[in-house]
């Protein structure tokens, strides 16, 4: 079994090509395409797989930093190795697994039961270490945290909104192009994975003023990067923030503030006196 070092410097010489933001937070918007497991079965309808003839294995994935303007894709096909095997997704995984080590933030629709799950079976699957703690925001969950939309997959979430639809393909057909190597089924892969990302990010942007409202979970903080002379925005990180009222919880009253810049609401950390007096900041 190879060193926890032996694994690391593996990850870290693959993730040489990629950029790092300079500076925090780091928030990695991604999605990946998985290809399906090869199976033999007895009938189509309610039946058990007899064996396993080829592992599910991780295509590629799209992804950009939140404040980059290009979106990137990395894919087995990118893979310069001559002898690698149809289904050897090494070279994307350790990628991925660079990109999470980078991270402050990752956000993926549906990512917590699917996306990050599929990528850290992966990972495992390679010998790799677990990548260092980083906090997730999936966008699935928090719409349906919030609101109740018929639908709650990425592309009718776009569509709704009137923020973007998904690149439209040939349904399955497009995912046994890559499997098999089709240069023109790569092409329209590659557009149809950016493009997700794409709306997953303004999906993101739109419904992030209500993630994390008061007495609500909050994925991210801005005020970890800020330089604790100022109070900003935990959503965006925005310093123009007014007072709007109190937060009451069973024990306590906080003052609420919302950001003029993204139309979110916090509160400050430390409660109201009860009997006059000042409170700290957020």
């Amino acid at each position: 079994m190879e060193t926890i070092t032996a694994a690391t410097k593996r990850v870290e010489k693959a993730g040489k090509e990629l950029r790092i933001p300079d500076r925090g937070p780091r928030i990695l918007i991604y999605d990946i395409e998985t290809a399906p497991a090869l199976v033999y079965v007895w009938s189509q309808w309610q039946t058990n797989v007899i064996d396993t003839h080829t592992d599910w294995y991780i295509l590629c994935f799209a992804y950009k930093w939140y404040g980059d303007k290009t979106t990137s894709f990395v894919s087995v096909q990118q893979d310069p190795r001559k002898r690698r095997k149809p289904d050897d997704d090494r070279y994307v995984v350790e990628r991925l697994a660079y990109l999470f080590d980078q991270a402050d933030v990752v956000v993926a629709h549906n990512g917590d039961q699917f996306d990050a799950k599929k990528a850290n079976a992966r990972i495992l699957f390679h010998g790799l270490n677990p990548p260092s703690p980083y906090r997730q925001i999936d966008t699935k969950k928090e719409v349906k945290r919030y609101m109740n939309h018929y639908s709650n997959a990425l592309n009718e979430l776009g569509r709704f909104h009137r923020l973007g639809e998904k690149v439209g393909h040939g349904g399955f057909s497009l995912w046994k192009g890559c499997m098999a190597g089709d240069k023109d089924s790569w092409k329209t892969m590659e557009k149809y994975n950016r493009q997700d990302v794409n709306i997953l990010e303004v999906v993101w942007l739109k419904l992030r003023p209500w993630i994390g409202s008061p007495g609500k979970y909050q994925p991210m903080n801005y005020g970890f990067w800020s330089d604790g002379t100022t109070t900003v925005c935990p959503k965006c990180g925005s310093d123009d923030l007014i007072k709007r009222g109190f937060h009451r919880t069973l024990v306590n009253t906080y003052q609420t503030l919302q950001c003029k810049e993204c139309g979110g609401y916090a509160r400050r950390r430390l409660p109201q006196p009860k009997y006059g007096g000042s409170v700290g900041a957020v």
